[in-house]
């Protein structure tokens, strides 16, 4: 059977779903790790840090499911939601209470939008392992 409907069939146009989940896992851990030491202050920076260590927990988890166990994208998809929820509303919170920190901000701005393209790919590679492992579809 045909898989339908509209898929993202690759990562950046080029690279198969799993090992783009691969490099995603390696990029999200550097940039998880560099969260941990954003901003000195700020009402909200406990619970950012905490999103950034929960994050870099699903990142490990999405290496090992492109390596060695598929299903624990899920683990990842979950955490990388709770990373972009917490991590925007930190930025938000410190880009109004700092009149000098565009340093800072901006690249986290451009960290979590390569996050929300990282979890589509992941959310796609979930979608493509649910479809390969149905018996319903044997070709």
């Amino acid at each position: 059977m045909k898989c339908r409907g509209t898929w993202l069939k690759s990562c950046c146009c080029c690279v198969n779903l799993r090992a783009g989940c691969f490099f995603i896992a390696l990029f999200e851990i550097f940039a998880s790790f560099l969260g941990l030491f954003v901003g000195e202050d700020g009402r909200l920076l406990l619970i950012a840090r905490v999103a950034y260590m929960v994050h870099f927990l699903g990142a490990i988890f999405l290496m090992m499911s492109s390596i060695l166990i598929e299903f624990l994208v899920i683990i990842y998809l979950v955490t990388d939601i709770i990373h972009l929820i917490f991590c925007s509303a930190f930025i938000i919170d410190y880009a109004l209470s700092c009149s000098f920190c565009t340093f800072e901000s901006i690249p986290i701005f451009f960290t979590l939008a390569f996050s929300l393209y990282f979890w589509i790919v992941a959310f796609f590679y979930w979608r493509r392992l649910l479809w390969e492992h149905n018996p319903e579809n044997d070709d």
